[in-house]
């Protein structure tokens, strides 16, 4: 029978937990693997899983690495859970005690406010106005393009099929445009999907 690596007792499990913890420049990671008992297995995973969720965050390799490891340390504390039910007190079988998770909101408030920065940087990203270089006519309002390829428009017919955009305002700053704009001297033509 295995014997806790912590405490001595049994029965004794292998498990396998990981954090990571971030300073923007470089992480860490950090691993337990170890046989414990089940008291032992849920500290650590408490530990692992509070270091992770409050310093995984800060780092973009180290951010992907904090989702990992929290749900591969949750699938591993599941599995060690059914591996040992029961705990053996002074020759008595008792039901494995769930520990009380200490009322601590940092993880929960430290995750929240990441995801929050990362998504906002993300829908940044995404929204950001698509500069088309090419050479148009002064006369653009009202005008129709077809996309040609490697970010390059050719400016067709409003009933021709192979109008993909149409102008829908012409402006001085480009990040007026909700997507997609032409550059053509001090001026910006936005463009949208024609339908």
């Amino acid at each position: 029978m295995k014997v806790c690596k912590v405490c001595g007792t049994s029965p004794a499990e292998a498990i396998i937990l990981q954090s990571a913890s971030s300073r923007i420049i470089w992480w860490n990671l950090s691993t337990i693997d170890a046989d414990l008992c089940a008291v032992c297995a849920e500290r650590a995973y408490l530990n692992q899983q509070t270091r992770t969720l409050i310093q995984g965050w800060w780092g973009p390799l180290s951010a992907l690495a904090t989702i990992f490891f929290s749900i591969s340390n949750l699938q591993r504390i599941f599995a060690h859970r059914k591996s040992i039910p029961t705990i053996d007190y002074n020759g008595m079988q008792i039901a494995r005690p769930i520990l009380k998770v200490r009322s601590n909101p940092a993880p929960i408030i430290a995750s929240i406010v990441a995801l929050s920065i990362i998504g906002s940087l993300g829908i940044g990203f995404l929204n950001q106005p698509t500069a088309v270089s090419d050479s148009i006519p002064t006369t653009y309002n009202g005008s129709c393009w077809h996309d040609t390829g490697n970010d390059k428009l050719s400016q067709v017919n409003c009933t021709s099929s192979e109008a993909d955009y149409e102008t829908y305002q012409v402006v001085s700053d480009p990040s007026l445009c909700a997507s997609i704009y032409i550059a053509a001297g001090t001026q910006y033509a936005c463009l949208q999907i024609k339908y």
